[in-house]
């Protein structure tokens, strides 16, 4: 960590920095105090006794030492403050947006096939899958920013916002950062958009900065405070964390996670994604198979899944032999035996028939566990999971 001129290193993971980070930040601070305390007690030895002509070699002494001594830096954590804060100004409808037969592909790579999706009121979303699966093609698709086959269809008062990484190459480079601001039109006068520039670090003569010195940070932030000021309830974030440091990262999910909107996000951060969203959008086999429950639920659902899959094919084959029929001679029997005979067949049937049943049930079962409706509702699936047990 580069720090008061300094590189210091911490051997481990972040939470380990974390915890060596504040300690280390106490002993310093208790050290600096320490030292600040033995300087106004020989200062104050100093200012009585310099001018006694019996003290003044010890006080031009300790005045020697105090110059020569190394002075430890007062000390704290050194975070931004960003104040992100994403209202909301209309209440949308329950349905904030609908695709129905949605298809998409670019040349000979096919990215969705006749899929369907809902994304309701409240939903925050996370929208996953491997590298080159068109998660940000998905979320473009939705935003109207891509061309696609099929519908997609609006909910009643629906505010859209979308934060996407092409939209830091779309600034404006020749603006400054309040114009950037003015140009979102959001009614604001020049005081209140200084003062939301403020929240997101640029005061003073840094909202005259031009967007084409900002690094890439900086252009984040902007970009985020754009997306602040539109007021929108349905938010379509592409990659938010790209560009900004940890702390930054941890200011955003608690806004996101106070927003009374709804949100879709795509982003390679599974540590962000598990902290925000409240259901998973996976594109499989060129559908989106929509899981109803958090990312860590979705992990634990798809291991188990797997480890049963893998069980199933780790079964030995039951071999079907072919029955013989054998002439065997006719026996005359009394008739008690010939009704003793009678109740084992009796049994017999039964029990083919409950064999039968069983088998169905299973075939039942098994098709549930499969079917997108059943494992894509938690309550659902544990309790097919559970019969099929």
């Amino acid at each position: 960590e580069l720090y008061q001129q300094k590189l210091h290193f911490y051997t481990g993971n972040y939470s380990y920095y974390e915890t060596e980070k504040a300690l280390r930040i106490d002993m310093q601070k208790k050290a600096y105090e320490n030292q600040q305390d033995y300087i106004r007690q020989n200062e104050r030895f100093v200012e009585r006794f310099k001018a006694k002509a019996s003290k003044a070699a010890a006080a031009q002494s300790i005045v020697k030492r105090l110059d020569k001594l190394e002075r430890i830096e007062d000390v704290e954590i050194e975070r931004p403050n960003m104040k992100i804060n994403f209202a909301v100004e209309k209440q949308p409808g329950k349905i904030i947006c609908t695709l129905k037969h949605v298809s998409k592909s670019f040349k000979d790579v096919e990215i969705v096939r006749d899929t369907a999706a809902e994304i309701d009121r409240g939903d925050k979303i996370a929208l996953i899958g491997a590298n080159g699966k068109g998660k940000s093609t998905m979320l473009r698709i939705i935003a109207g920013a891509e061309t696609f086959e099929g519908e997609r269809e609006w909910g009643h008062n629906v505010v859209e916002s979308f934060y996407a990484q092409h939209q830091l190459e779309a600034l404006n480079m020749n603006n400054d950062v309040l114009e950037e601001l003015k140009d979102a039109r959001s009614g604001k006068n020049d005081l209140e958009l200084r003062g939301i520039l403020g929240a997101f670090l640029f005061s003073g003569d840094a909202v005259e900065k031009k967007i084409k010195v900002l690094s890439g940070g900086e252009k984040a932030r902007v970009a985020l405070a754009k997306t602040m000021v539109s007021k929108a309830n349905f938010l379509m974030l592409d990659e938010p964390t790209n560009h900004l440091d940890i702390h930054s990262v941890d200011l955003l999910v608690e806004s996101l996670n106070k927003y009374e909107g709804s949100l879709i996000l795509v982003s390679h951060d599974r540590f962000f994604i598990s902290r925000i969203a409240n259901k998973i959008w996976e594109i499989d086999d060129h559908k989106i198979r929509e899981f109803k429950g958090t990312y860590t639920e979705w992990v634990d659902w798809k291991e188990r899944r797997a480890k049963e899959m893998a069980a199933q094919k780790a079964l030995p084959k039951e071999e079907v032999k072919p029955v013989v029929k054998q002439t065997k001679p006719v026996v005359s029997l009394d008739n008690d035996a010939k009704k003793e005979l009678q109740k084992l067949k009796t049994k017999f049937k039964n029990l083919e028939e409950q064999l039968e049943k069983l088998k169905s049930n299973k075939t039942k079962l098994e098709a549930a566990l499969g079917n997108p409706d059943v494992y894509s509702d938690k309550q659902k699936f544990k309790q097919a999971e559970a019969d099929y047990n």
